[in-house]
């Protein structure tokens, strides 16, 4: 599924933090760094303001690249405005002012069209009880106006996340992440909440807060996984700023750490949205710190990217052989299958690949690129219908695949699948 402002420099030192990386394990951070920052100078990559985000809220950061990433951002907001929420805290987290982003000839307040968006958003709710987009979107526009000083209603943020399955649950799943964002969220409107008169709004969100707090501590695994691997990250973040509602003993903070550490150089967040989104936790850091950095003390560059390049030996050459299916499970109008050889350590995209250059009549198919990398769009000509959650589903056996096409790593004999389906 799929927001920063100014905000202060080495404010967290190591002895302060909930919990965080330490001298040994940095290079693993640093092999995240690389990979986010590789992304961001990657002309043919597109702008990725949590990228932006996460550079900024790193221990160690490089202006040179930050500043390039930003000049880049600035005109794709002003090219398409679907991510206006974090366009907005990228732009501040960067000491740029979000309410006058500029490209040549052309202006724009990002915090005024933040505004705009979510009154649409919250006026759906009100005539048909369901969002235009959903509560992840949601909790990040809220999380985003909170922090730029936007206009809201702490008494409407209250109501808006209460507890209610229907806004927490996508296809039958509890999902971490949205809960992660709507209590960052609404621990951002807290702390802005000075105002004796709102009370009752303080008490409802506290409530709203503890009820997310024990629903996503439910779905922790033994080896401290919340959700799942790329979700951990944003659930770290909210744990850290809910920490005074947390029950003694419910999480191990360390254990998380460690977990999501070891799978690093498996390459698991290689993805630049995936380290974007668990580089902040790493530091004990979360999207709130964004609104203290001191943009006055933030003179040169702090780090060298691209220091620390291989942490994982190179892929040997041998190929490896695997069955290809595609399917449409929805109107059942083909079903085909076929063997492919690639090599080894490749993607799923490249075995989707080779089937087509096999057979393009049976195995073609249409991609678009996103900031979580390739995502597939049709197989046959049949197209996905995201407004009818009709699309492309990519399983290995029987198992969906919590990785993108451009991410997962396939295996010697594995069966894999794209299939059609809601």
């Amino acid at each position: 599924m799929r927001s920063p402002l100014e905000f202060i420099f080495l404010l967290l030192i190591k002895g302060c933090l909930p919990c965080a990386v330490n001298e040994d394990q940095q290079p693993l951070e640093t092999y995240l760094l690389n990979k986010m920052a590789q992304s961001a100078m990657a002309s043919e990559a597109l702008p990725n303001p949590n990228v932006l985000l996460a550079l900024r809220l790193a221990q160690d950061h490089s202006l040179n690249i930050e500043r390039r990433l930003l000049k880049k951002l600035s005109k794709d907001a002003i090219d398409r405005m679907k991510n206006v929420k974090t366009f907005s805290s990228g732009h501040q987290a960067a000491c740029s002012n979000p309410r006058r982003v500029s490209d040549e000839n052309v202006l724009l307040d990002l915090v005024s069209l933040l505004e705009q968006k979510f009154d649409m958003e919250m006026k759906n709710i009100n005539n048909s009880n369901n969002p235009l987009t959903n509560y992840y979107q949601l909790g990040l526009s809220v999380l985003a106006l909170c922090q730029l000083q936007g206009t809201f209603s702490p008494s409407q943020i209250a109501d808006l996340f209460s507890p209610d399955e229907k806004k927490y649950y996508l296809s039958g799943q509890f999902s971490v992440d949205t809960a992660a964002l709507a209590i960052l969220a609404q621990i951002c409107v807290q702390n802005t909440m000075n105002d004796a008169a709102l009370v009752k709004e303080n008490r409802t969100i506290s409530a709203n807060v503890q009820w997310l707090l024990k629903k996503m501590l439910e779905h922790k695994s033994n080896r401290g996984i919340i959700g799942n691997m790329y979700s951990t990250g944003e659930a770290m973040q909210a744990l850290f700023v809910a920490d005074k509602y947390l029950v003694p003993g419910s999480w191990n903070c360390t254990q998380t750490l460690a977990t999501v550490l070891s799978e690093i150089p498996k390459r698991t967040f290689d993805n630049p949205m995936a380290a974007a989104q668990l580089l902040p936790s790493l530091w004990g850091r979360t999207y709130l710190d964004v609104n203290r950095f001191n943009c006055s003390k933030d003179k040169g560059d702090h780090f060298t990217y691209f220091a620390f390049q291989q942490i994982m030996p190179f892929a040997s050459q041998r190929s490896i052989t695997v069955m290809y299916t595609v399917t449409d499970s929805y109107s059942n109008r083909f079903s085909e299958s076929t063997t492919v050889t690639v090599p080894e350590s490749s993607v799923f995209f490249r075995v989707m690949e080779a089937a087509q250059e096999k057979d393009p009549k049976k195995f073609r198919f249409t991609y678009e690129q996103s900031q979580w990398g390739p995502y597939i769009t049709s197989v046959q000509d049949l197209r996905a219908d995201n407004d009818n959650c009709i699309y492309w589903k990519l399983l290995s056996g029987n198992t969906p695949l919590s990785k993108g096409a451009g991410e997962y790593v396939v295996s010697d004999g594995e069966s894999l699948l794209v299939k059609f389906t809601t």
